[in-house]
């Protein structure tokens, strides 16, 4: 096995919620998770990592509050997610790198090598390395949050409030998940 990239990213020392930012207690988080789990069924629907961050919420645009956000949640979204207060979910958001700028090349030193019987001249091969380099779990990353909060929109609007006067602000980020942790001895 050949390992050609390892992605890692700084972990912001605090845990997002709407009350603010709060100290990362690992051993305590661990367990709300794993107790959440347990009595709670899982509905991926209501926590919302099915929408496209970037587009409901770009970067620069924040909502003052809540109740805002909310409304401006188109409604086929909005009314799929959940906004209940005191029902909350953990999500880890991924703050990506600005994507490289592509280089030109002038064609100068790549050599030209014989086609195939069934290769067309005109037809791209798309290049693996590449595509996997646009996979969001390969892309390189500024940093990483845990949230908690109702649902991925809420948890965006969280990490944008606390980004707006950084470098990061206009950052993409992804929403991921936080299922589970192994308990801390």
């Amino acid at each position: 096995m050949i390992i050609k990239k390892i992605v890692a990213a700084q972990f912001v020392d605090q845990l997002f919620t709407e009350a603010g930012g709060q100290p990362l207690d690992w051993q305590s988080i661990s367990q709300q998770v794993n107790d959440r789990l347990q009595a709670t069924p899982v509905d991926d629907f209501e926590q919302g990592y099915w929408v496209d961050i970037d587009q409901i919420m770009p970067p620069g645009q924040i909502a003052p509050d809540l109740e805002s956000l909310q409304r401006h949640v188109p409604e086929d979204i909005r009314s799929g997610l959940n906004w209940l207060p005191d029902k909350k979910f953990y999500f880890l958001v991924s703050v990506f790198s600005p994507r490289p700028v592509p280089r030109l090349t002038d064609g100068e030193g790549e050599s030209a090598k014989p086609l195939a019987d069934d290769e067309n001249p005109n037809e791209e091969k798309p290049d693996l390395e590449r595509f996997v380099a646009t996979l969001p779990e390969l892309r390189d990353k500024e940093a990483a949050a845990l949230v908690e909060a109702r649902n991925s929109v809420v948890a965006a609007w969280l990490w944008r409030k606390y980004a707006a006067d950084t470098r990061l602000a206009t950052n993409e980020i992804k929403i991921d998940p936080c299922c589970s942790f192994v308990p801390v001895e």
